[in-house]
């Protein structure tokens, strides 16, 4: 349901989208106007999630200055990045590059460079990072270039791709309603595993973006919210658009948030913290605490985190954890003995629940 801020929010959002495709290249056009060539494939099962402990997905809550030994900590909290039996496999990386600006509006190269080696020392065969941007803020080429998501992810010995450019299968999933069938990046679909590296921050359509919303970026534009601005389910479309494939793992940069406006701009705290987690679900309730923590953001602190409704939706569906009870947190702060982390924790612990 639209409240009148919303109604005022989305209009304004489109007085901006539709000039912008009016004068777009032809191709981005063509893109929006034409269905992509792509067979009908069936949704990905979802897969086990390996990171479980007493029969509750583990999320880590790490705080550090240095990624790299803040993602080994967060992955040794969980169980160890060994569970996903990378050994051989086909790994895609999904970052959020919705344009060209620097974290947190996009995910830090620091961060996506960290998964790379660690993915490559476990043994993966093949690895690829890979993201499609916001549609007005194509090509995605260039966003990779200018974030240095690109020479990051490459230096650490991954192949980079621009998903528009890259081919389409159709899917059709059961259980979706607002989105009975779209088209989702065949590179991804393909790939052995799936690990899902969005940003920690808020929304001005979706209220906040994290694993959920990070992977609009592998559906066609055509199928993307954005392009119904004026829709009411936004939040419903996020989570459906989630049924196609599954994360095997969700790394959540939030070295540096965004607590207010996004997803392009907007204002950034500094955090230094990431979230690990098999499970996307618990992994953006969390997100969402987190973000709740600075109250910047009346979009999620007007409603509980439970009240979320990509989480609602997401749910229902049963991509995930049912609610609070089958949530365990795990939290280091590298620093030691740290009491500001320690609060942010309890805070974070009595906003979920858990």
């Amino acid at each position: 349901m639209f409240t009148r801020r919303d109604m005022l929010g989305r209009l304004a959002g489109g007085l901006t989208f539709l000039p912008a495709v009016a004068f777009a290249p032809r191709s981005i056009l063509n893109t929006l106007l034409f269905e992509p060539d792509g067979s009908l494939v069936p949704a990905k099962p979802l897969p086990p999630n390996p990171f479980m402990r007493d029969g509750k997905a583990l999320v880590a809550i790490v705080r550090g200055e240095d990624p790299p030994a803040m993602l080994q900590a967060g992955l040794n909290l969980i169980g160890g990045i060994g569970r996903l039996g990378l050994h051989g496999k086909r790994v895609l990386i999904k970052p959020n590059v919705v344009n060209d600006r620097p974290p947190p509006s996009t995910t830090n190269p620091k961060v996506v460079a960290a998964v790379v080696r660690l993915v490559r020392e476990a043994g993966a065969h093949t690895v690829i990072v890979a993201d499609s941007s916001g549609i007005i803020r194509f090509p995605s080429s260039a966003n990779l270039a200018a974030t240095g998501i690109k020479q990051a992810a490459e230096s650490a010995g991954a192949s980079v791709l621009a998903l528009e450019e890259e081919p389409w299968v159709r899917v059709e999933p059961v259980g979706a309603k607002a989105l009975p069938r779209y088209y989702v990046s065949k590179p991804v679909y393909d790939a052995d595993v799936f690990i899902n590296l969005p940003v920690v921050k808020t929304h001005r359509f979706a209220h906040y973006s994290c694993s959920l919303k990070n992977l609009v970026g592998i559906i066609h534009p055509r199928y993307r919210p954005s392009v119904s601005f004026l829709s009411p389910d936004w939040h419903e479309r996020i989570a459906e658009l989630n049924l196609a494939v599954h994360p095997h793992l969700t790394i959540a940069d939030g070295t540096t948030l965004m607590i207010a406006g996004g997803p392009t701009s907007g204002t950034s705290a500094r955090a230094d913290i990431l979230l690990v987690s098999g499970d996307r679900i618990a992994l953006d309730a969390v997100a969402i605490a987190l973000i709740r923590t600075f109250g910047a953001w009346p979009k999620v602190t007007e409603q509980a985190v439970w009240e979320q409704r990509q989480i609602k939706r997401a749910i229902e569906l049963g991509l995930g954890v049912q609610g609070p009870r089958h949530i365990a947190l795990v939290t280091q702060s590298l620093a030691g003995q740290d009491a500001p982390f320690e609060r942010l924790v309890a805070t974070i612990r009595k906003d979920l629940g858990v």
